[in-house]
């Protein structure tokens, strides 16, 4: 466990189960030892982050009508000054009720309602991108796949567009048979979206940007993604060519790549992001298409905060103690490598964790 002031500022990380990102959010607060007193929520008592620090609680999942009250309850017990959601559903929420918890003094670090509601359909999103100007692979509904296919060819990707966390129902498809197939087994298929595949798995970049809460631009940071091990999705071969797709699990290289960053601070800004926003995409023909933009922390905020990119204590910083920043100073030309953790709980913790 960190060791904490009796003074230090009290935050609620939810969601902080072992690869959520409210567990990464988690390790980068830990890395500031003393700083704050951290509380983490999950629904699950089989959690790894619940073990973590010594208050943590269980409580219902996001979409019951009991999850904001359990949240205002834990705020009040704990005099929560900061809540950083640690799942998509969770960040849904909370950020549809913002003004509620400000008015208990407590501010929820998350981007604005409508750009999460934008963000958590992929379909609009596409549009959104499309209509301003930036570049995505050729995208199509599951009625009109076939469109897609007649203008980009086999393989295609298949994608929820809403749910889709943790590269949840995505395929790769080679085929009209395996396209019926897919079709057949997801459980909405009316709310597929089938897209290109991009070709340059070598050049897939996952992009942290930092938007202050008055809409200004704080930094961004670039993994250049390595698609290997935890990283490394469906991966095929088709017609003698290689074809893979990533996860929501993200390792690789921190790199400077200006280009890139330059253009994903833009669609930020334009998009009206406010707090943390991830985009992914891959370098095509020099380049930078969109394939996924996630209006919260992300799976690499562990890996950026290790490197000094420490995303949850800068927007802490500025949510709360109004702190303005220039770019950030943060490591690059590194690899950052990730593999599984443990911790071992007695039976009798986990059975008497707090529940909400």
């Amino acid at each position: 466990m960190s060791k904490k002031s009796p003074s230090a500022p009290c935050v609620l990380v939810t969601g902080v189960g072992g690869r959520s990102v409210g567990c990464q959010i988690l390790h980068a607060l830990l890395l500031l030892d003393g700083k704050f007193r951290v509380v983490v929520t999950d629904a699950d008592p089989f959690s790894f982050g619940l073990y973590q620090v010594d208050n943590r609680y269980v409580v219902p999942h996001a979409n019951s009508s009991d999850y904001i009250p359990a949240i205002l309850e834990i705020v009040k017990a704990e005099k929560i000054v900061a809540i950083f959601p640690g799942t998509e559903p969770e960040g849904y929420v909370l950020s549809s009720q913002e003004h509620l918890f400000g008015s208990k003094g407590c501010a929820v670090i998350a981007n604005p309602s409508e750009v999460v509601d934008l963000c958590s359909d992929k379909w609009k999103l596409y549009c959104w991108l499309e209509a301003n100007g930036f570049d995505t692979p050729k995208t199509k509904r599951s009625d009109d796949w076939r469109k897609l296919v007649s203008d980009a060819g086999f393989p295609i990707v298949g994608k929820p567009t809403i749910d889709g966390g943790g590269s949840r129902n995505v395929a790769l498809l080679k085929n009209e048979e395996e396209v019926a197939r897919y079709l057949d087994e997801v459980p909405k298929p009316e709310q597929i979206i089938f897209q290109e595949y991009l070709t340059a798995a070598d050049n897939e970049y996952t992009v942290g940007v930092l938007i202050s809460k008055k809409g200004e631009m704080i930094d961004s940071i670039v993994i250049h993604r390595k698609l290997i091990g935890l990283s490394l999705g469906s991966r095929r071969i088709i017609n003698n060519r290689d074809y893979v797709l990533s996860t929501g699990y993200s390792q690789g290289f921190i790199v400077k790549h200006p280009a890139i960053q330059d253009y994903c601070e833009k669609l930020a800004l334009k998009l009206g992001s406010r707090g943390p926003l991830n985009i992914q995409g891959r370098f095509v023909s020099g380049g930078f298409k969109v394939f996924e933009v996630h209006p919260r922390f992300s799976g690499t905020t562990s890996i950026r905060a290790d490197a000094g990119f420490n995303e949850p204590d800068v927007l802490f910083r500025n949510y709360l103690l109004n702190e303005t920043f220039g770019r950030l100073d943060y490591r690059t030309n590194v690899a950052a490598m990730r593999a599984f953790q443990n911790i071992l709980v007695p039976i009798p913790d986990l059975l008497n964790i707090k529940k909400i």
